[in-house]
């Protein structure tokens, strides 16, 4: 190839690639960090290890992530983001008891978070910001908390849920009042590894369920109407 025709070359094919190979090499760490903390725990695994478990070394996963918790940030992070985007655009339940709509949302949750990361990686993440409250990491967990409230309201605020006093329910405090419902059962979920799935839908049952009768009336409960196009909570 002349000059001429390396001139006529686009000038973002190198950057283009360079960005494409960086992107690619950003995965292999996470996947690795993922598949360690899984197999070794948060705690006994090492930058060292995920250095090595991707081929490359450590100076590189520190030029990507900081440390360890930035790691497990950009797990949690990143996968929390990924799920809200496809739990966005899934059907809506409408004409059903608010209650399976409700506990529907919730058990999904559950599940999603535990294809983010294991057990065990959460039961770390959780330890660490009542351990460590001041750190980045916890910081920006809590943060992932708020995003999570956030998907709650975007999902509830689709419906037209009217109270027993005739008034139309706040979705921010509904959400709220939901997600501190649903927290104790999904702690329990990632610290007793004897609880399964199905045991924690049915103590988000126990726990919800009660709740949604006493507030909603009637015709909410029994066949809950998604809100006019346009009409906001």
């Amino acid at each position: 190839m002349n000059r001429n025709e390396e001139n006529l070359m686009p000038k973002d094919a190198e950057p283009g690639l360079r960005d494409r190979k960086k992107a690619r090499r950003r995965d292999d760490i996470i996947a690795a960090a993922i598949d360690l903390f899984e197999r070794k725990g948060v705690d006994a695994t090492t930058v060292a290890d995920i250095a090595e478990a991707c081929d490359v070394s450590a100076p590189t996963v520190f030029n990507y992530f900081g440390s360890k918790d930035g790691i497990l940030v950009a797990i949690v992070e990143e996968g929390t983001q990924r799920k809200r985007e496809s739990g966005s655009r899934k059907p809506r339940l409408e004409g059903v008891p608010l209650a399976d709509i409700v506990l529907d949302l919730f058990s999904e949750i559950s599940e999603e978070t535990l294809d983010i990361a294991s057990r065990r990686v959460w039961r770390y993440a959780e330890a660490s910001v009542i351990r460590r409250p001041e750190t980045d990491l916890s910081d920006r967990f809590r943060k992932t908390s708020r995003l999570l409230i956030e998907a709650i309201i975007d999902r509830l605020e689709l419906y037209d849920l009217c109270t027993r006093a005739g008034k139309p329910m706040e979705i921010t405090y509904l959400a709220t009042l939901l997600y501190d419902l649903w927290m104790p059962c999904y702690l329990t979920l990632i610290t007793d590894p004897q609880t399964t799935l199905a045991d924690h839908n049915a103590m988000l049952s126990q726990r919800i369920t009660p709740l949604l009768t006493y507030v909603f009336d009637d015709a909410t409960l029994t066949a809950t109407r998604l809100r006019p196009t346009g009409e906001t909570a």
